[in-house]
C-alpha cells in the first residue's frame, strides 16, 4: 500500500491586477471585435474619407472662386448631410452590441464579478464606440486643416485655430452618440433594436425639425433636433454667426443628453449587477 505524501510542487499566488488594467482589458478585447467587423471598418475609414476629401474640396474651391479662407470655411463640411449618416452608422455599427450582447450572453454578470465597478465597465463600453466616433468624426477635423495647409490652400495660423475647432466639435459629438448609443444597448438584448432606436433618434429629430419650424415658424423648435443643437455649438467653435437657435441653449440640451444617457446605461448596469448578486 502506498503511502500518503505531501505535494512537492508550491501553488504559485499572483496578486491581482489594478483596477485600470482590468477594465483595460474590456476596452482592448472590445475594439479588436469591434473594428474587426468588415462593416464597422468600411464605415469608419469611409466616414474619414468623406471628411476630409469635403474639407478639402470646399477649400479649394473657395480659393478658386477668390473667396478668403478663414477658420469659418471649415465650418460647411459640417453641414453636409452625409456627416450625420455617418455618425449614426459608426455609432450604430460598433456600438449597439456592446451592452446588449453582454446582457444576451450574459456575460455582464461575468464582467461584474472580476470585479469591475459598473462605472469601469460603463467607461470601457464607452471609450470602444469613442475611439470609433472619434476616428470618423474628430478625426478629419483635425486632418483636413493639416491637408489644406499643406497644400498650400491656407495658411498655418487658421489650420491650427481649424484643427483646435474641429477637435473640440468632434470629442462633443463623440460624447454625444457614443453615450446615447450606449444606453440604447443597455436597455435591450438585441443590437438591432439599439441601432433602430438610435437611427430613429437621429433622423427623426432631424426629420421633424424643419416642419415643425416652418408650420409654426418658430426657430426654437430646431432645438429638438440634435443635429442641429450640434451645429449650433459648432458655429460657436467655428466663429460662424448663429442662425436660428442660441448655442447655449444648445449646449445645456446636450450636456442633458450626455448626463442622462450615462445616467441610465448605469442604473441599468447596476440593477442587472443587484439581481445577479
Amino acid at each position: 500500500m502506498g503511502t500518503v505524501r505531501q505535494p512537492t510542487y508550491l501553488r504559485r499566488e499572483e496578486p491581482l491586477r489594478g483596477r485600470f488594467f482590468r477594465v483595460w482589458s474590456i476596452f482592448a478585447s472590445g475594439v479588436r471585435r469591434g473594428f474587426r467587423r468588415p462593416f464597422a471598418l468600411i464605415t469608419i475609414l469611409l466616414a474619414l474619407a468623406v471628411g476630409v476629401i469635403t474639407t478639402i474640396f470646399n477649400i479649394f474651391v473657395g480659393g478658386l472662386f477668390g473667396q478668403e479662407i478663414t477658420l469659418s470655411s471649415f465650418f460647411q463640411t459640417l453641414t453636409n448631410p452625409a456627416i450625420l449618416v455617418f455618425m449614426l452608422l459608426v455609432a450604430a455599427g460598433v456600438g449597439a452590441g456592446l451592452i446588449a450582447d453582454d446582457m444576451r450572453h450574459r456575460s455582464l454578470t461575468l464582467y461584474l464579478s472580476r470585479p469591475v465597478t459598473s462605472v469601469g465597465y460603463v467607461a470601457a463600453k464607452a471609450s470602444i464606440v469613442g475611439l470609433a466616433l472619434f476616428i470618423a468624426v474628430a478625426f478629419p477635423g483635425v486632418v483636413g486643416p493639416i491637408v489644406a495647409a499643406l497644400l498650400g490652400y491656407v495658411g498655418w495660423v487658421t489650420a491650427m485655430l481649424a484643427l483646435g475647432a474641429g477637435l473640440a466639435f468632434g470629442l462633443l459629438a463623440v460624447g454625444v452618440f457614443g453615450l446615447t448609443v450606449l444606453m440604447f444597448s443597455s436597455l435591450t438584448t438585441r443590437k438591432g433594436i439599439a441601432a433602430a432606436a438610435m437611427f430613429a433618434m437621429g433622423f427623426a429629430s432631424s426629420g421633424l425639425a424643419f416642419p415643425l419650424r416652418n408650420l409654426f415658424d418658430a426657430d426654437e423648435i430646431l432645438h429638438i433636433s440634435l443635429y442641429e443643437n450640434l451645429l449650433a455649438v459648432g458655429r460657436l467653435v467655428y466663429g460662424v454667426e448663429q442662425v436660428g437657435i442660441t448655442w447655449q441653449v444648445s449646449l445645456a440640451i446636450l450636456a442633458a443628453i450626455m448626463v442622462g444617457a450615462f445616467a441610465v446605461t448605469l442604473l441599468r448596469i447596476r440593477t442587472v449587477e443587484v439581481v445577479s448578486g
